[in-house]
């Protein structure tokens, strides 16, 4: 097994870590409440327990299932027309912070001393995903984008002034993921997918909070993973996020036609995640063995052993065949590959 952390900060080059994740629930994980569905934590419990006695993986990404979704909290006596208005933050031991802690204490305990990060999500995304959470607790999430954009537009004020308050409280979860056993974090984000924003509002909107969040992550850990979200097709301009402080940038390589060795050049001195696009169209999900295994040798000699780690540009699919994450595995650790 790896450890991450020697290869990030000592720039240790003696094996190529490897890295993949899935969901282990059948709902898209936004839909999914912890609180209304308690098992949901068992069965992360349980899906993390099987993955890492399969794969023996050389570090493992906590899954949030079931805490995806941020918890309003409103001033007192206050009047809200928007789910926006009138934020306060939560207190420090808010349902949604206390059940994190449980999460990743359950989990630490599955995965031995392996290093782990557990997933969080940026302020941004997480106030698109609640203006269109629907009665039955579903989200149309092919609207999300197009809504938030619209009420940046609408209220640019009241939207930054949410997203602040918003902010404080994922620090909070940020500081109760790494006091609870995290070694670091998965901290998701992108860039509103709306061509009436532009980069501008990427930077007031998004980038603002998204270093707000990952100063204080990097306060308490010196290894903490940017995840620049390419799922179902988003578009990012990866250059938008240059100044980005993580130790780690993983991000969608084919969609963004950025290579894991031109990215070495963006984020100079920051190890490169990912290589293997996360569909069901994918060579990962259909290829063969061998097709599979000189495609790792392929990423290893074009982009060079250090600061490399072998992974996919999001979660891979939940009925991906485990035989096929092994193939990447033993092909990272096959001496003849050279770089």
């Amino acid at each position: 097994m790896s450890d991450i952390k020697n290869i990030v900060i000592n720039h240790s080059n003696q094996q190529v870590p490897v890295g993949f994740w899935y969901h282990f629930s059948a709902a898209s994980g936004v839909d999914l409440d912890a609180f209304k569905d308690p098992e949901i934590i068992d069965r992360t419990v349980s899906g993390t327990q099987k993955l890492v006695d399969s794969l023996a993986p050389d570090f493992v990404k906590l899954m949030s299932d079931g805490l995806f979704n941020y918890q309003f909290n409103y001033q007192k006596n206050s009047e809200h027309r928007t789910i926006y208005d009138a934020l306060a933050p939560i207190t420090d031991d808010h349902p949604w912070l206390k059940q994190t802690a449980t999460l990743i204490a359950k989990q630490r305990a599955v995965i031995g001393k392996r290093k782990c990060f557990y997933n969080i999500f940026s302020p941004t995304t997480l106030l698109k995903w609640a203006l269109v959470k629907q009665e039955n607790g579903q989200h149309d999430k092919a609207n999300a984008d197009k809504t938030l954009a619209t009420e940046i537009l609408k209220n640019p004020d009241a939207i930054k002034q949410a997203l602040q308050v918003m902010t404080q409280d994922v620090i909070k979860q940020v500081q109760t993921a790494i006091r609870a056993g995290a070694d670091g974090i998965y901290y998701s984000t992108q860039v509103i997918q709306d061509q009436r924003l532009d980069q501008d509002d990427f930077e007031k909107f998004v980038a603002d909070t998204d270093h707000q969040v990952l100063q204080a992550a990097n306060k308490l850990s010196d290894v903490n993973i940017l995840h620049i979200c390419g799922n179902g097709g988003a578009r990012n301009n990866v250059h938008w996020f240059q100044t980005y402080e993580a130790a780690i940038i993983n991000w969608a390589t084919d969609i963004e036609s950025v290579s894991l060795r031109e990215g070495k050049r963006i984020f100079p001195n920051k190890t490169v995640l990912g290589g293997f696009g996360n569909t069901k169209y994918d060579l990962l999900y259909q290829g063969t063995k061998a097709d599979i295994q000189q495609y790792v040798h392929t990423l290893i000699q074009e982009t060079g052993r250090d600061h490399l780690i072998i992974g996919a540009n999001c979660t891979v699919p939940r009925d991906i065949d485990l035989n096929r994450l092994r193939w990447v595995s033993e092909a990272a650790q096959q001496k003849k590959v050279k770089a």
